[in-house]
Protein backbone atom coordinates (compact mmCIF):
# COMPACT_ATOMS: atom_id res chain seq x y z
CA UNK A 1 0.00 0.00 0.00
CA UNK A 2 0.88 3.77 -0.88
CA UNK A 3 -0.54 6.43 0.78
CA UNK A 4 -0.65 9.70 -0.80
CA UNK A 5 -1.65 12.71 1.33
CA UNK A 6 -3.17 16.05 0.00
CA UNK A 7 -3.62 19.15 2.28
CA UNK A 8 -6.43 21.36 0.65
CA UNK A 9 -7.70 25.15 1.82
CA UNK A 10 -10.36 26.44 -0.25
CA UNK A 11 -9.50 24.87 -3.59
CA UNK A 12 -12.77 23.95 -5.38
CA UNK A 13 -11.03 25.35 -8.65
CA UNK A 14 -8.29 22.98 -8.14
CA UNK A 15 -9.22 19.76 -6.57
CA UNK A 16 -10.94 17.80 -9.68
CA UNK A 17 -7.65 18.37 -11.63
CA UNK A 18 -5.58 17.45 -9.13
CA UNK A 19 -7.72 14.03 -8.09
CA UNK A 20 -8.46 13.26 -11.61
CA UNK A 21 -4.92 12.95 -12.33
CA UNK A 22 -4.11 9.79 -10.58
CA UNK A 23 -7.31 7.65 -12.52
CA UNK A 24 -4.46 7.20 -14.49
CA UNK A 25 -1.53 5.97 -12.54
CA UNK A 26 0.84 3.49 -14.25
CA UNK A 27 1.72 2.16 -10.67
CA UNK A 28 0.68 -1.45 -10.23
CA UNK A 29 0.41 -1.35 -6.46
CA UNK A 30 -2.69 -0.20 -4.26
CA UNK A 31 -2.56 3.42 -3.05
CA UNK A 32 -5.02 5.39 -0.60
CA UNK A 33 -5.41 9.03 -1.08
CA UNK A 34 -5.64 11.57 2.26
CA UNK A 35 -7.12 14.63 1.41
CA UNK A 36 -6.83 16.78 4.84
CA UNK A 37 -9.51 19.83 4.43
CA UNK A 38 -7.93 22.06 6.13
CA UNK A 39 -10.93 24.22 7.67
CA UNK A 40 -11.94 25.04 3.75
CA UNK A 41 -14.81 27.17 3.60
CA UNK A 42 -16.09 26.13 0.51
CA UNK A 43 -16.72 23.00 -1.95
CA UNK A 44 -13.05 21.67 -1.59
CA UNK A 45 -14.66 18.45 0.44
CA UNK A 46 -18.03 18.06 -1.43
CA UNK A 47 -15.71 17.74 -4.65
CA UNK A 48 -13.24 15.49 -3.47
CA UNK A 49 -15.67 13.08 -1.98
CA UNK A 50 -17.43 12.44 -5.58
CA UNK A 51 -14.33 10.67 -6.84
CA UNK A 52 -14.94 7.98 -3.80
CA UNK A 53 -16.30 5.42 -6.78
CA UNK A 54 -12.56 5.87 -8.89
CA UNK A 55 -10.81 6.37 -5.86
CA UNK A 56 -9.60 5.25 -2.72
CA UNK A 57 -10.65 8.56 -0.88
CA UNK A 58 -10.57 9.50 2.29
CA UNK A 59 -11.89 12.81 3.19
CA UNK A 60 -10.40 14.32 6.83
CA UNK A 61 -11.91 17.40 8.36
CA UNK A 62 -9.24 18.76 10.12
CA UNK A 63 -10.30 22.49 11.60
CA UNK A 64 -6.68 23.35 13.00
CA UNK A 65 -5.66 25.71 9.99
CA UNK A 66 -2.15 25.85 8.89
CA UNK A 67 0.55 23.79 6.51
CA UNK A 68 2.29 22.13 8.95
CA UNK A 69 -1.39 20.75 10.88
CA UNK A 70 -2.87 19.72 7.74
CA UNK A 71 0.35 17.52 6.57
CA UNK A 72 1.05 16.27 10.32
CA UNK A 73 -3.14 14.86 10.03
CA UNK A 74 -2.35 13.31 6.66
CA UNK A 75 0.79 11.57 7.50
CA UNK A 76 -0.45 10.93 10.93
CA UNK A 77 -3.81 8.45 9.38
CA UNK A 78 -1.48 7.04 6.31
CA UNK A 79 -1.29 3.38 6.15
CA UNK A 80 0.88 2.99 3.32
CA UNK A 81 5.11 1.94 4.22
CA UNK A 82 5.63 4.51 1.76
CA UNK A 83 3.67 7.89 1.83
CA UNK A 84 3.96 10.18 -0.76
CA UNK A 85 3.03 14.05 -0.62
CA UNK A 86 1.25 16.77 -2.93
CA UNK A 87 -0.30 19.26 -3.13
CA UNK A 88 -4.28 20.19 -3.94
CA UNK A 89 -3.21 22.92 -6.84
CA UNK A 90 -0.69 20.47 -8.27
CA UNK A 91 -1.27 18.03 -11.45
CA UNK A 92 1.34 14.85 -11.33
CA UNK A 93 1.91 13.32 -14.28
CA UNK A 94 0.43 9.07 -15.23
CA UNK A 95 3.61 7.97 -14.06
CA UNK A 96 4.13 9.99 -10.89
CA UNK A 97 3.57 6.98 -8.23
CA UNK A 98 5.10 4.47 -10.25
CA UNK A 99 8.39 6.23 -10.67
CA UNK A 100 8.63 7.93 -6.52
CA UNK A 101 7.90 4.48 -5.17
CA UNK A 102 10.48 3.01 -7.23
CA UNK A 103 13.27 5.13 -6.46
CA UNK A 104 11.89 3.82 -2.78
CA UNK A 105 11.67 0.37 -2.98
CA UNK A 106 14.80 0.22 -5.02
CA UNK A 107 17.34 2.25 -2.98
CA UNK A 108 17.90 0.62 0.35
CA UNK A 109 20.31 3.70 1.25
CA UNK A 110 17.49 6.05 0.23
CA UNK A 111 14.70 6.93 2.91
CA UNK A 112 12.87 9.78 0.68
CA UNK A 113 13.09 11.41 -2.81
CA UNK A 114 11.85 14.92 -4.16
CA UNK A 115 10.90 16.46 -7.14
CA UNK A 116 10.70 19.40 -9.59
CA UNK A 117 7.68 21.74 -10.52
CA UNK A 118 6.86 23.33 -13.74
CA UNK A 119 3.94 26.13 -14.04
CA UNK A 120 2.01 26.66 -17.13
CA UNK A 121 -0.90 29.02 -15.51
CA UNK A 122 1.61 32.70 -16.03
CA UNK A 123 2.59 34.92 -19.14
CA UNK A 124 5.33 32.95 -21.53
CA UNK A 125 8.27 35.15 -19.90
CA UNK A 126 7.49 34.29 -15.69
CA UNK A 127 6.75 30.16 -16.92
CA UNK A 128 10.27 30.07 -18.70
CA UNK A 129 11.84 32.18 -15.96
CA UNK A 130 10.38 29.90 -13.11
CA UNK A 131 10.87 26.60 -15.00
CA UNK A 132 14.36 27.13 -15.45
CA UNK A 133 14.99 28.57 -11.93
CA UNK A 134 13.26 25.30 -10.01
CA UNK A 135 15.23 22.19 -10.37
CA UNK A 136 18.51 24.96 -10.26
CA UNK A 137 17.29 26.40 -6.86
CA UNK A 138 17.00 22.42 -5.86
CA UNK A 139 20.67 21.83 -6.73
CA UNK A 140 22.03 25.11 -5.33
CA UNK A 141 19.92 24.00 -2.23
CA UNK A 142 21.94 21.16 -1.74
CA UNK A 143 25.16 22.36 -2.44
CA UNK A 144 24.77 24.93 0.18
CA UNK A 145 22.98 22.71 2.91
CA UNK A 146 23.98 19.43 1.84
CA UNK A 147 20.87 17.49 1.42
CA UNK A 148 17.62 18.31 -1.38
CA UNK A 149 14.54 19.74 0.05
CA UNK A 150 11.09 17.77 0.32
CA UNK A 151 8.70 20.00 -1.85
CA UNK A 152 5.79 19.34 0.01
CA UNK A 153 3.84 19.28 -3.87
CA UNK A 154 6.07 16.28 -4.62
CA UNK A 155 8.12 14.40 -2.50
CA UNK A 156 7.73 10.14 -1.17
CA UNK A 157 9.54 8.89 1.68
CA UNK A 158 9.67 5.66 3.74
CA UNK A 159 6.89 5.21 6.50
CA UNK A 160 9.81 3.98 8.91
CA UNK A 161 11.87 6.90 8.04
CA UNK A 162 9.29 9.49 8.88
CA UNK A 163 8.65 8.10 12.52
CA UNK A 164 12.19 7.92 12.87
CA UNK A 165 12.60 11.68 11.77
CA UNK A 166 9.71 13.14 14.45
CA UNK A 167 7.43 13.95 11.30
CA UNK A 168 5.86 16.92 10.60
CA UNK A 169 6.13 20.13 12.85
CA UNK A 170 2.19 20.70 12.90
CA UNK A 171 2.69 24.33 14.82
CA UNK A 172 3.95 25.36 11.29
CA UNK A 173 2.26 27.11 8.53
CA UNK A 174 5.38 27.26 6.31
CA UNK A 175 8.36 25.83 5.48
CA UNK A 176 6.79 22.65 7.09
CA UNK A 177 8.65 20.41 4.14
CA UNK A 178 11.74 22.28 4.70
CA UNK A 179 12.01 21.73 8.31
CA UNK A 180 11.12 18.05 7.54
CA UNK A 181 13.65 17.74 5.28
CA UNK A 182 16.41 18.94 7.63
CA UNK A 183 15.18 16.10 10.12
CA UNK A 184 15.64 13.54 7.52
CA UNK A 185 18.56 14.26 5.72
CA UNK A 186 19.88 13.32 9.43
CA UNK A 187 18.89 9.90 9.49
CA UNK A 188 19.58 8.68 5.69
CA UNK A 189 20.04 10.29 2.06
CA UNK A 190 17.30 12.41 -0.18
CA UNK A 191 17.68 11.92 -3.97
CA UNK A 192 16.41 14.19 -6.36
CA UNK A 193 14.69 13.00 -9.36
CA UNK A 194 14.59 15.74 -12.06
CA UNK A 195 13.54 14.02 -14.87
CA UNK A 196 9.34 13.92 -12.27
CA UNK A 197 8.03 17.07 -12.79
CA UNK A 198 4.25 18.32 -11.86
CA UNK A 199 2.41 20.98 -12.66
CA UNK A 200 2.15 23.86 -10.14
CA UNK A 201 -0.16 26.46 -10.23
CA UNK A 202 1.88 29.43 -10.19
CA UNK A 203 -1.03 31.78 -8.54
CA UNK A 204 1.56 33.21 -6.40
CA UNK A 205 3.79 34.63 -9.15
CA UNK A 206 0.71 36.58 -11.00
CA UNK A 207 1.58 39.85 -9.49
CA UNK A 208 5.17 38.91 -10.74
CA UNK A 209 8.28 36.11 -10.53
CA UNK A 210 10.65 38.36 -7.93
CA UNK A 211 7.48 39.33 -5.58
CA UNK A 212 6.57 35.61 -5.74
CA UNK A 213 9.91 33.88 -4.42
CA UNK A 214 10.45 36.52 -2.44
CA UNK A 215 7.46 35.29 -0.36
CA UNK A 216 9.13 31.70 -0.08
CA UNK A 217 12.42 33.09 0.19
CA UNK A 218 11.35 35.85 3.45
CA UNK A 219 9.33 32.50 4.62
CA UNK A 220 12.78 30.23 4.70
CA UNK A 221 14.30 32.98 6.79
CA UNK A 222 12.40 33.03 8.87
CA UNK A 223 12.29 29.90 9.38
CA UNK A 224 16.15 29.14 9.56
CA UNK A 225 16.88 32.14 11.67
CA UNK A 226 14.44 32.22 14.02
CA UNK A 227 13.78 28.51 14.59
CA UNK A 228 9.80 28.57 12.85
CA UNK A 229 8.61 32.45 14.21
CA UNK A 230 6.83 34.45 11.64
CA UNK A 231 7.10 31.85 8.98
CA UNK A 232 4.25 32.52 6.76
CA UNK A 233 2.64 31.97 3.60
CA UNK A 234 -0.39 34.28 2.69
CA UNK A 235 -3.09 32.62 1.18
CA UNK A 236 -4.17 33.76 -2.08
CA UNK A 237 -7.72 32.23 -2.39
Amino acid sequence: MISIVIPAYNEEDNIGYCLNAFLNQTAKEQFEIILVDNASSDKTSEIAKTFADKLNVNVLGDPIKGRGHARYTGFKNSSGEIILSSDADTIVPNDWIEKLSSALYNNPEVVAVTTTCRIIDCDEKTNKRFNYFQPLAMKIYRFLFGYYWLSGFSFGIKKEAYIKSGGFNPNLNAQEDIDLSLKVSKIGKIIFLPDVSVIFSGRRFKAGLLRGLWSYLNSFLNWYFKKGQNAQLNDLR
